[in-house]
Formats: structure tokens, C-alpha cells, sequence
């Protein structure tokens, strides 16, 4: 790393040839001169002396950094002879950081990306398709209105499932104190918030694991003894119960991935209807081998597979409608296609501003979680949202199953005591996004390790970004996870930037689509190879094999073959995708 006095000014560039030889540099050196600038009003151009000049083979992305240095983006053809035989030179200046780069899968603006491109389409991800606020009922209550004492001695579970009850529909306070609780608290309406007074101020403590409560036996896919409670389930479960269709209709014309209409048997939809598509697996497991672009590896633990995406409607014509997205997927015969409106049994449910505080106990490793999980949102949710949360000493964080629901605003930490005996690790799982559908979690900390600290398994458009961590591992646990975006995301250490697990009869880590956009990390990481699949995308990751495992990048709209863009974080632009995606989607 080059570093400069702060109190000298400079004058970085990196074309391509030397200013004082002419000779072509080394790709990726940078010039470093430290110069007397004057400017010239006659020529509107800022006119520099060169007295010394240093030539770095290095990355110059923190050395444009510097407060006092300014960046030669570009200098005119007809001057190279007064740069390299005289003492002054005209030259255009711009601000110090180093110049953005774009991928050719996105470009600055979007310029580049279409809807058949290999890069998928995260722009409704979120509460809401990202375009609404939290919808916070008017009327509220309080628990303390039910006898909750807050004190940190006296149980107030009773209090709470009373308000819970009487709050059905309302905003339910939670006032600064630290409320002991004994038992699971479901929230099973809709329209109902869980608010408390900051993280800083108001403390669930959960005195009994979800084991003491409900015991859920069951083994893993190695036969191993344990509990659903170290991969599922939450001492506030959110959720609601599985309903018949509603307008149930089949699909009657092929449609190619990125097209944005559906032609159906008969139509009982309008514009602004919401429904929900489904295909289903054949005989021959053709859906699955599409969704893994033909590398499933052993997928004989995956039966009966189907996928699903929400649309809009936004046209109608006879029994062809337009929707207000793009299709994820191919729609074949064979896969069985039909549309449904979408109507969740339970939306608008929210958490925040509270610390789950869970008592102090050494970690017991893999597989011997007791539960102590904070809050689940199960698979027939939608637009239901965590926020403003620290998550204290947990055995998992949040398991989401839901549609369009946002995590925000996390914090992860454990004590000292909590850690394993190895000291490496305080959890099982961080984030999970399980069969989830474009479900949202951005501004985490992740300030311990857990085995997992951000999973995604069978969930299709989702979007982690704006985070951090200590040393994270983006854990792609099988069962197909397609077109998910990590982005804009401090990963810390970088020594298990992509360890994932999992069953292995239940396919390879990932399906296609994977997306690791701007993601920092202290150490170089290396190609993947370990997700199995040369269907994903890294653009603007520091990889260190990087020629060595993409030689020549396939085409923008091929979805089969690996993807790499391996710039510097700090220069990739946008530096969040998913943030870009949205904008440039509400503009139009």
C-alpha cells in the first residue's frame, strides 16, 4: 500500500505512458509527482511543475485517497512534448479519487443491462417491492397496559400474549426495561407491530430455549440426532397458514426468461392484481437442471421441486397479460405452469427497536443448538419486516420464509462466555433467507462469527448489502438458491468468504444467477470452484486467481459460464447494485 505525507501535495495519474520518459508503464502502476500548482485563467487550466516523479507498481486505489492529491484522468495528445521536454505542462485535473469503473454487465446507469442478461433483476427486492414505508397501524397499546413489569426479574410472558392478543392490528409498545419471557409468542395477524423503545433501551430476555418449550426432535441428512431449533423457528414466530388457490389458471404459452408477458387459459385478473406464478419439476428433473444451467450435481434429495415469482399486472389484452418484471425463469409445458392471485394469509408484521438479550451459555457446537433464536417469519409472510434489532448471545438469528420482507438494521454480538470451546465461534446461523422470495436484509453488523452468518437456501431474489462483519462466509446451503445479490458488504478477514454447506444429495451449493457485487474484504479470496456451478457473477471482488479461473468472460446474455470483474472495491461502480437497480426501476 502507498502511502503519502498528507502535508505535501500530489499529483497522481495512471495513463498509460511515463510523464517523464513516455515510455508505456506497467498496467495498474500509478505516477506519483509532487509538484507547485498555478493556475492559468487564460487556458481555464491548472498548470503543473514537475520536479520529481516516482513510478509505483501498485494498485493506486488508496493512494487516491489522499486529501491533497489530485487524479490526472486524462492529458491532451499535443502537449506530451512539453510534459516530457520542458519544465511545464497543460493537463486537465480532476478531484482525487481514483476513476469509477463499470462492468459491461451493468455500465454507469444501467446502460448495459437487459432483461435476458446473466445478471438478474434485484430491483423489487424488500417491504413492499421497495416502494413503500412500513405501514404502522395508528392505533397502539402497551404491554404495560397488560401488567408487563420490565424489571428483570418478574416472568412477563402472560402480559405479553395478552397484548398480543388485544393488540391484534395495533402498534404494541414495548417501554424501556428488561422483560423476562418464558415462552414462544406468535404473531398470527396481520397489521400488528412489536415496537420497542431502542435497542438501547428495551430488552427481551428469553429465559427458556425453544427445546425446554417444544422440543422438535429430528436428525440432520448425516443422521445425526438434534433439533429443528438448530436450523429453524423463533421465540417470536410470525406467521400465518397456508390457504387454497384463489383464481387458479393455467399457462398456456412458452415464454423465454426476461419476457414480461403470460398468456393464460382464461384470465380473471386486472391491472394492479398481484399474483403469483408456479412451475413445477418433471419426471426428469428438467426444471432443476435449468434452475443449476445444467450442473445439479446429486440432487436425489430434492423431490417434488417447484419455484414461484410475484408480478404486477400492469396490462391486460383478452388472456394475455404484462407484467411489471421480468420473468426469473424459462415457463415450459412441461413444468406444469400456473398463475394464482397472491394473497398471503399475514402481511404487515413488524419487529423493532428492541435487543434480544439471551443469557450467557458456552456455545455447544453444530448441530447442538437449544434454540435461543430470536424471531422466524414463516413461508406464507409477506411484507413483514425486522428493524432496529441487536441480537445478543443467540444460537441463530432471524429465519425468514417469506415474501417481500425486510431485515434492517441488525447487530450481532456475544460476550466472551458465549464463544465455543474453541473460541471461534458463538452461533449456528446469522441470517437466513430459506425458501425466501425477494426478501431484503441490508445495513447488518455481524460483530461475532457464527458457522453460517448469512445463508441463503432455496430462496430466489434476495439481496444482502450495505453490511459488515468480523470474517463473514455467504453460505449457499443447496436445495437451489437462485439469482440472489450480495453487495456493497465489508466481509472483514475474507478466509471463508464463500464456505457454504449443506446435504450433499440436496445439489450443488448454488443454482444460477448468483450475484457477489463490491464486497471488500482484508485478504484476496479465490475463485469459488467450491459452489460447484460456472453459472455466478463476481464483479468488483479482489480475486486472486482471477485470470486464471476466467480467461475470456462469456457473453453478457449467456447464462452458463463464470462471470469475473475482479476491480477494486472502492472503484467499482454503482457500489450497490441492488440501491442502482431500484432507482433506475421507480424512474420508469
Amino acid at each position: 500500500m502507498l502511502v503519502m505525507p498528507a502535508e505535501v501535495r500530489w499529483i497522481i495519474h495512471n495513463c498509460a505512458p511515463d510523464l517523464t520518459s513516455g515510455a508505456l508503464q506497467q498496467w495498474g502502476s500509478i505516477n506519483v509527482i509532487p509538484l507547485n500548482v498555478q493556475t492559468s485563467s487564460r487556458h481555464n487550466t491548472t498548470r503543473l511543475r514537475r520536479t520529481q516523479m516516482k513510478t509505483f507498481a501498485t494498485n493506486s486505489a488508496s493512494a487516491a485517497k489522499r486529501p491533497h492529491c489530485l487524479l490526472v484522468t486524462g492529458v491532451i495528445l499535443g502537449l506530451w512534448l512539453g510534459v516530457m521536454n520542458g519544465p511545464w505542462a497543460l493537463t486537465t485535473i480532476c478531484h482525487a479519487e481514483e476513476a469509477p469503473v463499470f462492468s459491461k454487465l451493468w455500465g454507469e446507469n444501467g446502460e448495459l443491462w437487459s432483461p435476458q442478461s446473466r445478471l438478474p433483476d434485484f430491483s423489487f427486492a424488500g417491504y413492499r417491492w421497495g416502494q413503500e414505508a412500513y405501514r404502522i397501524p395508528r392505533e397502539s397499546i402497551s404491554v404495560k397496559d397488560f401488567g408487563a413489569k420490565g424489571d428483570g426479574q418478574t416472568d412477563d410472558t402472560a402480559a405479553f400474549k395478552k397484548a398480543i392478543v388485544a393488540g391484534r392490528g395495533k402498534l404494541i409498545l414495548i417501554p424501556p426495561g428488561r422483560y423476562v419471557l418464558s415462552d414462544i409468542l406468535f404473531v398470527r395477524t396481520s397489521n400488528t407491530v412489536l415496537r420497542g423503545a431502542g435497542p438501547d433501551k428495551t430488552f427481551l430476555v428469553f429465559v427458556k430455549p425453544g427445546v425446554e418449550i417444544d422440543p422438535r426432535p429430528s436428525k440432520t441428512d448425516g443422521n445425526q440426532p438434534t433439533t429443528n431449533w438448530s436450523w429453524a423457528g423463533g421465540l417470536i414466530s410470525i406467521g400465518g397458514s397456508r390457504q387454497e388457490p384463489k383464481d387458479l389458471v393455467k399457462v398456456l404459452r412458452t415464454q423465454q426468461r426476461g419476457d414480461l408477458q403470460l398468456t393464460l387459459e382464461k384470465n380473471p385478473f386486472r391491472a394492479g392484481d398481484e399474483i403469483l406464478l408456479t412451475l413445477r419439476d418433471d419426471e426428469k428433473n428438467s426444471l432443476l437442471n435449468y434452475l443449476y444451467r445444467g450442473q445439479p450435481g446429486d440432487i436425489s434429495g430434492l423431490k417434488n421441486w417447484f419455484v414461484d415469482q410475484v408480478f404486477r399486472v400492469v396490462k391486460v389484452e383478452g388472456r394475455t397479460i404484462t407484467l411489471n418484471r421480468p420473468l426469473r425463469f424459462d415457463v415450459r409445458p412441461d413444468w406444469q405452469p400456473t398463475v394464482e392471485r397472491f394473497a398471503p394469509p399475514l402481511t404487515d408484521v413488524g419487529v423493532e427497536g428492541i435487543t434480544f438479550d439471551f443469557p450467557v451459555r458456552q456455545y455447544a457446537g453444530h448441530f447442538k443448538e437449544i434454540g435461543f433464536n430470536p424471531v422466524e417469519i414463516t413461508r406464507y409472510a409477506a411484507h413483514c419486516w425486522v428493524k432496529d434489532v441487536v441480537i445478543r448471545n443467540a444460537d441463530n438469528g432471524p429465519f425468514v420464509s417469506g415474501y417481500f420482507c425486510t431485515l434492517e438494521g441488525l447487530r450481532f454480538e456475544a460476550d466472551a462466555g458465549r464463544l465455543s470451546s474453541s473460541g471461534q465461534y458463538a452461533g449456528h446461523h446469522g441470517v437466513t433467507f430459506g425458501r425466501a422470495l425477494d426478501c431484503l436484509c441490508r445495513n447488518f453488523e455481524v460483530n461475532t462469527r457464527f458457522i453460517h452468518d448469512l445463508t441463503v437456501q432455496s430462496s430466489i431474489g434476495c439481496v444482502f448489502c450495505s453490511g459488515r462483519g468480523l470474517d463473514l462466509c455467504f453460505d449457499h446451503h443447496r436445495w437451489a438458491p437462485y439469482e440472489n445479490l450480495f453487495a456493497d458488504i465489508d466481509a472483514g478477514a475474507g478466509r471463508r468468504l464463500f464456505a457454504s454447506s449443506g446435504g450433499g444429495m440436496r445439489g450443488n451449493h448454488t443454482a444460477g444467477g448468483e450475484t457477489f457485487w463490491c464486497i471488500r474484504t482484508e485478504q484476496p479470496v479465490r475463485w469459488p470452484k467450491s459452489l460447484g456451478i460456472d453459472a455466478i457473477n463476481l464483479v468488483g471482488l479482489n480475486v486472486s486467481d482471477a485470470l486464471e479461473a476466467v480467461s475470456t468472460l462469456p457473453a453478457a446474455t449467456e447464462l452458463t459460464g463464470r462471470w469475473c470483474e475482479s476491480f477494486p472495491p472502492e472503484r467499482i461502480q454503482p457500489q450497490n447494485l441492488f440501491e442502482a437497480m431500484h432507482k433506475r426501476a421507480q424512474s420508469r
